[in-house]
């Protein structure tokens, strides 16, 4: 390699022609990147046919150029203005070789687990918990180290190659049309990732599996408003695009009562919200029922909240199912058993996906609220429409899912609703939330908010009474997540900031007819309900671990448990008092119950061990 000019400072030719070498040797790593991701990539037997090969080979140019660019950045930094071109070589041959080694490590995980490396598989990696699962012999030590001294070879030698390549003179001109065209390679992926995200194209939206740390940009609302529409979805995914066993056996499930189910969740409900005062209507209905004082949310953010509600399982599944567009087991022996069903939203249920994840087979059977109506409005109009349905007359069980949003920021009322506590806030400033701010105005409109969309729960208990439906419909009332008002101190607000029992911590109450008002102090989780409505409301015989990772909530057995937790940004698990949490990085951080760092830092073994049962137990090995 030339080091000629070393002695002077680069003139403009020198540092485009470094340039030059950089986005070449940038681009062949990119090739070599899909040839490693397309080892895992059915090609010739492809699900999505034309149509997903045509998308692959859009989007893996585009979507490997762009994590080639980023890691090129450190040595573009340090290497184009030195004097001389060896430290911009070697920190691109080290950053790439290092980068092409964690594709290989991926595509083995992809390989064995069908998903990609993420937090806890590195602090398993790197943590030491990876003993707990998988004993590596010096055999395997040394061939790890002969890939890695292969790939530092080969990335040495197609450095030299590159240099050797270019011509000696200025190229502005060829320099700046391969970039415009990787930028209109990553644009164009993009933009047919939106399009085919919001038609809900299964062929293309299946083929983000095989792309490793996919971040989709998706446009549902603009498609929407373009006129780009999903398309209804009743059939299940062919079982070739499937990278899950689930449900691990046939369901057997027969039920000789076929009780009617109603289910309403309230947004961002806080366990210390259910008293007397603030939820008058559910707090009476708690008094004949059973309550869950430990119960958990499966995440912070509604997206993990109602995935684990409805599905039972822990929100690490979701971009699968999304992907596979697979139904909650749910909804299909409820059809089996000739339910009707009734589901609304307040909020669109689209955005997130729950169309194309829990209610995919049954899309066709959502109602959502007039997006014209102010929120308060939409609460109201959904709990009318789920009562008449109630009072129509009917020889078949219905199951009835509402979900109501006015207790969402920025906490929305009536008009002239009275206050249920003063001062209350007239608006939310978001900008106002501080460390120092007093949070009682907030919290007193939050409250206010949760006895409106309290009243809206009356009426539907009050409707089942008058009908007659009482003695032989189960009522569950939750939250999808909690709401945080500053209360550890630490300056969180609202909710996906943390995984403490202000943001995780909902109310569950579950009114079984035919069951003793009882009290459980447990921990418990929305990976529960399902399983337990499954087996004593539907009557499946199968294991709950057929298709399920949550516990039957009526076990006398049960005991406390991990929780594996979910957010936008970080996955957790909570034991006891305890919080560990994986950022996207595999940093583990322990916490207590005020979320302060423990004094040992390293996560219990067998509560990520736990976990990571629960991450891979429906994945295909």
């Amino acid at each position: 390699m030339d080091d000629s000019l070393s002695a002077l400072p680069p003139p403009s030719a020198v540092r485009w022609q470094r340039l030059g070498w950089l986005t070449l040797f940038t681009a062949i790593n990119a090739c070599m990147a899909i040839a490693i991701v397309l080892g895992n990539t059915p090609l010739q037997d492809n699900p999505g046919g034309t149509l997903g090969l045509g998308y692959l080979a859009l989007a893996l140019p585009g979507h490997f150029l762009f994590f080639g660019a980023l890691v090129s950045l450190l040595p573009l930094a340090i290497g184009l203005w030195s004097r001389s071109p060896r430290p911009l070589q070697v920190s691109a041959v080290v950053l790439q070789g290092l980068w092409l080694c964690l594709l290989l490590v991926d595509a083995k995980v992809f390989e064995l687990y069908r998903f990609h490396l993420n937090a806890m598989v590195l602090n398993m990696v790197f943590g030491g918990a990876l003993q707990d699962q998988v004993a590596l012999s010096w055999q395997t030590w040394l061939q790890v180290g002969g890939v890695l001294l292969a790939v530092a070879a080969a990335e040495a030698l197609l450095a030299w190659a590159c240099w050797r390549l270019l011509p000696a003179g200025h190229r502005r001109r060829p320099v700046l049309l391969a970039w415009t065209a990787g930028v209109v390679l990553m644009l164009t992926g993009q933009v047919a990732t939106a399009y085919y995200d919001a038609r809900g194209e299964r062929a293309v939206t299946s083929q983000w599996a095989y792309l490793p740390w996919a971040q989709p940009i998706t446009a549902k609302r603009h498609m929407h408003k373009l006129g780009v529409r999903s398309a209804p979805q009743a059939n299940l995914p062919d079982p070739r695009m499937s990278q899950l066993e689930y449900p691990l056996q046939p369901l057997r499930c027969q039920s000789h009562t076929r009780p009617n189910v109603l289910v309403v969740v309230l947004e961002s409900l806080r366990h210390d919200a259910l008293d007397a005062t603030t939820m008058p209507n559910t707090w009476a209905l708690a008094q004949r029922s059973e309550t869950f004082d430990r119960h958990y949310s499966s995440g912070n953010a509604t997206r993990y909240g109602l995935f684990g509600l409805l599905y039972g399982l822990p929100g690490g599944y979701w971009q699968s199912m999304l992907t596979e567009q697979r139904g909650s087991l749910l909804f299909q022996v409820l059809g089996q058993q000739g339910y009707s069903l009734h589901l609304y939203g307040s909020a669109p249920l689209y955005s997130p996906e729950f169309d194309r994840t829990v209610f995919a087979q049954v899309r066709d059977q959502l109602h959502m609220a007039p997006s014209e109506l102010p929120v308060a409005a939409r609460d109201r109009h959904i709990v009318e429409a789920m009562q008449g349905d109630m009072l129509k007359p009917t020889n078949s069980p219905w199951f009835g899912f509402v979900f109501l949003d006015s207790t969402h920021a920025p906490y929305h009322l009536p008009a002239d609703y009275p206050p249920l506590a003063t001062p209350m806030a007239k608006e939310i400033n978001f900008l106002a939330l501080d460390k120092d701010h007093d949070p009682t105005p907030e919290l007193n409109r939050y409250r206010t908010a949760t006895h409106y969309a309290d009243s809206l729960v009356g009426q539907l208990l009050q409707t089942l009474h008058d009908s007659g439906q009482a003695d032989n419909t189960i009522v569950l009332v939750t939250g999808d997540h909690a709401e945080e008002f500053n209360d550890l101190g630490l300056n969180y607000w609202g909710h996906n900031g943390n995984f403490s029992d202000y943001q995780m911590r909902v109310p569950f109450v579950l009114h079984w007819p035919g069951r003793d008002a009882q009290a459980h102090a447990t921990t418990s989780s929305h990976e529960d309900w399902v399983p337990t409505l499954m087996r004593h409301g539907l009557g499946c015989e199968n294991p709950l671990a057929d298709f399920s990772t949550g516990h039957d909530l009526f076990d006398e057995q049960r005991a406390n448990r991990p929780v594996l937790v979910e957010s936008w940004s970080q996955r957790g698990i909570r034991d006891g008092d305890n919080t560990y949490v994986f950022d996207k990085f595999g940093n583990a951080t322990a916490l207590d119950r005020h979320y302060l760092p423990l004094p040992e830092q390293q996560p219990d073994p067998a509560a990520v061990k736990a976990a990571w049962d629960a991450l891979t137990h429906f994945r295909k090995h």
